[in-house]
């Protein structure tokens, strides 16, 4: 019996591993153009993500305008921002925009116009659609952090694995309900620190944290006396969420947040990793629920259990791995 039951989860192991693989390939990003219309014409700035294996040569193209002053670029962490000035022969309200040269890093641009008049316009080009007649955009741009929230929760694997171990780890449910709030309440606090620039921390030296934070949650798991984190849950928990909010904010730095509504698009950014958390806590008590009723859980030593050492064997290698490769010295 223990024979099959290790065949199936090595699979589940191996299945699960390929997943990882390629949900760390690319995660997508979106870039940010902000136009502001003046008397002397247009301030235009470009933020896109610099995705390792492609080019990042986007480009705005408004139509009836033209370019005045040559581009200025700078790289920061993660992003390019390119600024310049243009000129046109007409009003923005009455112009197209283009998006050029989209790659595949690039999941949509999210662009906010300020008009001469004081009217603010906001929207999202996606690339199936990559260009805009500005009197008609009508495509809303705050709900699309809501989706950036969801989906940089859901392809962020390394926050995705963290609370995965906090449900096995902790299995009280008013406990669990206690800790995921107090990590939600942690990264809350970091990601609003650091997104309206209150604490820096170097991203790279954030995200080899963020991993050592999964790899002592794998050595948790395989520990045969009570962990650190099922005694003290709401302490570890708050703790780790500090650094995974620092790790969630460098997604908005890459991006950047649209200056009359920060506020807002930082909210609905946060309400969107909260959702993403709750779908993955629900998948995993319904995978959890589908496991207790195939088959109760097998012991192979004392106070062990392979519903432990499964994720402890999956989480702690990929955590190592991620380590390395994020070590700020290594990298």
């Amino acid at each position: 019996m223990i024979s099959k039951w290790f065949l199936k989860s090595s699979s589940l192991v191996a299945i699960l591993w390929l997943v990882a693989l390629q949900c760390f390939a690319h995660e997508m990003r979106p870039a940010f153009a902000q136009l502001v219309e003046t008397e002397e014409g247009i301030s235009a700035t470009l933020r896109q993500p610099l995705v390792r294996g492609f080019r990042p040569d986007l480009a705005l193209d408004l139509g009836g305008c033209r370019l005045g002053a040559e581009i200025i670029s700078q790289r920061q962490e993660g992003t390019l921002i390119q600024s310049w000035q243009e000129y046109c022969d007409q009003a923005l309200s009455q112009s197209t925009l283009a998006i050029r040269n989209l790659y595949p890093g690039v999941s949509e641009v999210l662009v906010s116009i300020t008009h001469l008049d004081g009217s603010v316009q906001r929207f999202v080009v996606r690339p199936d659609n990559p260009v805009v007649n500005l009197g008609e955009a009508d495509s809303p741009l705050l709900p699309a952090y809501l989706e950036l929230g969801i989906e940089h929760l859901l392809a962020g694997l390394d926050h995705v694995l963290f609370v995965i171990a906090l449900m096995v780890l902790i299995t009280d449910r008013w406990r669990l309900v206690a800790t995921i709030t107090a990590f939600t309440i942690a990264h809350s606090i970091t990601l609003a620190l650091s997104t309206f620039e209150l604490l820096q921390i170097s991203q790279s030296a954030v995200e080899a944290l963020i991993a050592l934070s999964l790899l002592f949650m794998a050595v948790e798991m395989l520990s045969k006396t009570s962990s650190l984190t099922a005694n003290y849950p709401w302490l570890i928990s708050f703790g780790f969420g500090l650094i995974h909010g620092l790790g969630f904010a460098g997604v908005l730095r890459e991006v950047g947040l649209p200056d009359d509504a920060a506020l807002w698009a930082l909210l609905l950014f946060n309400i969107g990793l909260e959702i993403g958390q709750l779908m993955v806590v629900a998948a995993c008590l319904f995978l959890g629920f589908l496991i207790r009723y195939w088959r109760r859980k097998i012991t192979v030593a004392p106070d062990v259990s392979l519903s432990n050492l499964l994720p402890a064997y999956f989480i702690g290698p990929i955590s190592v791995w991620w380590l390395l490769q994020r070590l700020p010295i290594l990298s």
